[in-house]
């Protein structure tokens, strides 16, 4: 039998309500380690809001505001290869899923991999694979990495070390988290009321610089990338999709570098390339 949105999705949906404001959803952002929710008025779905909803526009307190209205949403009993093909031709990680126009679920990337690393996938990440990424020295710092990571576009770099070995991973995750956004938002609020030369003025802040993922805005400090970066998982060109998607499960990663015969970087396995066997 065909897997279908209602086999995949979270039944457990956190969700915020209409009317609601900024402070109520960042709460909730924070409680649940999530990045966003389906907003609901008199129990039908009326829109979702993200953290970069909030970032970008820092001046506006309220939900309905902030919201993105009517998302793209899947039906329960839709079967998972169109969820995937949304999902894959799109910015999106995570749809809600409707019973008719009832909130019944949300479905993410990270559910679909879950769902693969439960069966027995065997064709290897290979197939699957991007060859090229950009990588950083351990020793650059944070905020040239957020400079290199904007120039190329790049979700994430990869860390080596002085003998070319691949000793960490620096993601936007690492960049951006609930804290720095409230940390922006009470500095954009604060340096627009105020005149006096506070904690936020040019020679206090002139020790860390102000860079844009995408809208989204957070001060980088100096020092090297290999105080910040996550100790890297991998698997090897020939390793399953089934086995590589339950290592990201394990790590709680979006990303799994590949590395070859001599444990040389050869590439990157993004969450949404592997969602594709489904297809």
């Amino acid at each position: 039998m065909s897997l279908t949105a209602g086999d995949v999705m979270n039944k457990s949906v956190i969700y915020a309500e209409l009317p609601g404001r900024r402070e109520h959803v960042l709460e909730l952002f924070k409680k649940y380690e999530i990045s966003a929710v389906p907003v609901v008025k008199d129990g039908k779905l009326a829109g979702i809001i993200t953290r970069k909803d909030i970032l970008r526009k820092v001046d506006e307190d309220q939900i309905a505001l902030l919201m993105t209205p009517e998302p793209v949403t899947v039906q329960v009993n839709e079967p998972i290869s169109r969820v995937v093909k949304i999902l894959v031709s799109t910015p999106f990680r995570r749809l809600p899923v409707l019973e008719g126009d009832k909130l019944v679920g949300i479905i993410t990337v990270r559910d679909i991999i879950a769902k693969i690393a439960e069966m027995s996938v065997d064709k290897p990440v290979k197939e699957f694979m991007t060859p090229r990424a950009v990588c950083v020295w351990e020793e650059t710092p944070l905020n040239i990495v957020g400079e290199i990571m904007r120039i190329s576009n790049s979700e994430l770099c990869p860390v080596l070390n002085s003998s070319a070995e691949l000793c960490g991973i620096v993601d936007e995750k690492i960049m951006l988290t609930e804290t720095l956004i409230e940390d922006f938002i009470e500095q954009t609020h604060y340096s627009s009321s105020s005149d006096t030369d506070d904690s936020w003025t040019w020679d206090s802040v002139r020790d860390f610089t102000v860079k844009y993922f995408e809208v989204s805005v957070v001060k980088l400090p100096k020092e090297p990338v290999k105080n910040y970066m996550k100790k890297p998982a991998h698997v090897y060109p020939h390793t399953s999709v089934s086995k590589c998607a339950r290592e990201m499960v394990r790590k709680d990663i979006d990303h799994m570098p590949v590395l070859d015969a001599e444990n040389r970087f050869a590439g990157l396995v993004h969450d949404k390339d592997i969602i594709r066997v489904l297809i």
